[in-house]
């Protein structure tokens, strides 16, 4: 576009003997210059408007990701724009209560525990056991109390939530339910006992090993990117405190959500002050199932399972607080 104006002006700084030619091709390549203009904005709008139902799409067929949190909010029946969303950046503060929190193990084993890896993460869930599930007891007020048994535990790879600004390598959720969320009836809670997790023991952890080796054959078993690799460990049926890296621990307590769309707004957070500490061997044992494992999609394709963001997060940002309070419920004995 630009050499045909600058072809007009050399015409017309030239004065070529062409009758007419100076003002007629000038006006030709202007109307022309307009036109292309015309054309180029349609086509970017048309490029702008591909894009964006791209990502309406992926923000409304449960496709979410981690490099677009802000389209959450689009999905359907999304609360991931409402005013008590998590996670949020705690800060060292003084403790407001002082009680300790009731930590019942239950009678399952790892035996009774379902282990998987899915577009989110690793997760430990139940299944169908009928095993008396760990539970606890918030020891704050009326509002809070209730007995809340564990549902999942999973993990998110860099921290969500902040304490004085600072993140960790990761964050381990164990999700806790009352009865009314199992029977999907009026007054459904939840209760998250959350913590940080930091890859700097000079040993493994013995319980998060554990849990680490189920993760493995859960990988070994979708996997289909490991060119006929095979991954056995020692049956394991013993008891396991699940509890381990929460007792006699301080804990930080507000109203929140869930960190994953649909955001739901029905979670009690207790995040633990002291971070699960882990090895660097197991840390990267950990990360490479998260964001290596590969699964067939439907056209028959091995694609990774992640979601992800391109650095290989699977957190979600702060939210604001919206004047929520925020509690320290400290531990009477250690």
């Amino acid at each position: 576009y630009d050499r045909s104006i600058s072809a007009a002006v050399s015409i017309y700084r030239y004065r070529l003997p062409i009758p007419g030619a100076k003002v007629t091709l000038i006006s030709l390549l202007h109307t022309q210059y307009q036109t292309m203009l015309r054309l180029t904005a349609l086509a970017f709008a048309f490029f702008a408007a591909s894009v964006s139902a791209i990502e309406e799409t992926r923000a409304t067929d449960a496709a979410f990701d981690y490099d677009h949190p802000e389209l959450w909010k689009d999905m359907d029946g999304s609360e991931c724009a409402r005013s008590k969303n998590s996670p949020i950046a705690l800060s060292t503060m003084d403790c407001t209560h002082y009680a300790n929190y009731e930590l019942h193990l239950g009678n399952c084993t790892i035996a009774d525990m379902d282990f998987s890896v899915t577009n989110n993460g690793v997760k430990l869930t139940y299944g169908a056991s009928t095993c008396d599930k760990p539970h606890f007891d918030i020891p704050k007020d009326s509002i809070t109390t209730g007995t809340k048994y564990h549902f999942n535990t999973h993990i998110h790879l860099s921290s969500e939530h902040t304490i004085d600004g600072g993140f960790s390598a990761a964050e381990l959720h164990m999700v806790h339910v009352n009865k009314e969320f199992l029977a999907g009836a009026p007054g459904a809670r939840a209760a998250v006992l959350g913590t940080m997790v930091m890859p700097n023991s000079p040993v493994d952890n013995p319980v998060f090993e554990r849990y680490l080796k189920k993760w493995q054959l859960a990988r070994a078993a979708v996997d289909c990117g490991c060119d006929g690799e095979t991954f056995t460990v020692s049956p394991d049926v013993a008891e396991i405190d699940v509890y381990e890296n929460m007792r006699g621990k301080d804990f930080y307590h507000y109203d929140g959500g869930l960190t994953t769309p649909p955001c739901t707004e029905v979670v009690w957070w207790n995040f633990n002050t002291e971070p699960l500490l882990i090895s660097i061997r197991q840390f990267q044992v950990m990360t490479d199932i998260i964001l290596n494992t590969r699964v067939l999609d439907k056209g028959g394709n091995c694609n990774l399972i992640t979601v992800a963001s391109e650095g290989g997060s699977t957190s979600r940002p702060t939210q604001p607080l919206n004047g929520r309070t925020i509690d320290k419920i400290c531990a009477m004995s250690r």
